[in-house]
């Protein structure tokens, strides 16, 4: 079987025992509505030097460091099983990316979640803001009343930025009625005002970066 492996290139493996929704035919999520106590970023929780097995794992860095679950996803699962639960992974979705190209990184993403729940974990499913085009699917297979969770990092930047974000919390809220949103970065009202106004919890987290300052600031 190891020897077939190689030339498994579609990742089939992922797909037994999955299920699909929407026009797209979006990976489907069952989800959870639990809100996580912490957060642990993949690159960390692969290390035993700096895992936390009480923390969530969540997939909030760069894509080189996401890779390796794509390539080899059941190499990791030991290891994220022994944590409450994963955020589904998020593989970029620029803006100016070919439509096919967002759809295959958002389809990749959800499979490693559904993937993951499958393999009896609990999965909170990532929602990442792109354009208007992504909203034919990007919400599908996603259930209602569930927590979802969102990274704000380096998406706040500017006016078109905000914007995008704004949109998709709206979406969001009017369409999946979520009990929760937790969010990997800031959740500034103005963003996240519709969840607000319409009494879904958000969970804000500190980044690796702001928890850097803060401990700086606390011993200057």
């Amino acid at each position: 079987m190891s020897d077939l492996l190689k030339y498994d290139v579609w990742r089939t493996r992922y797909y037994q025992g999955a299920t699909f929704a929407g026009d797209f035919e979006m990976p489907v999520i069952k989800g959870t509505d639990r809100v996580p106590e912490r957060l642990i970023r993949f690159s960390e929780a692969k290390s035993e030097k700096t895992d936390d097995k009480g923390a969530w794992v969540v997939p909030y860095e760069h894509d080189v460091k996401l890779e390796c679950m794509w390539s080899n996803a059941f190499k990791y699962m030991d290891n994220l099983l022994e944590h409450p639960g994963i955020v589904s992974w998020d593989f970029s979705m620029y803006r100016n990316m070919p439509f096919s190209l967002q759809q295959w990184n958002c389809f990749r993403g959800r499979l490693i979640g559904s993937l993951y729940e499958r393999m009896g974990g609990e999965c909170i499913p990532n929602i990442r803001p792109t354009d208007e085009r992504s909203l034919l699917y990007a919400l599908d297979g996603i259930p209602t009343e569930c927590t979802v969770a969102m990274g704000s990092v380096g998406n706040l930047r500017d006016r078109n930025d905000r914007a995008v974000f704004e949109r998709y919390v709206g979406e969001v809220v009017k369409r999946l009625r979520p009990a929760n949103i937790i969010v990997y970065g800031d959740a500034p009202d103005d963003v996240f005002h519709r969840a607000n106004e319409d009494g879904v919890p958000v969970w804000s987290y500190a980044t690796k970066t702001q928890e850097a300052h803060d401990a700086a600031g606390k011993v200057a």
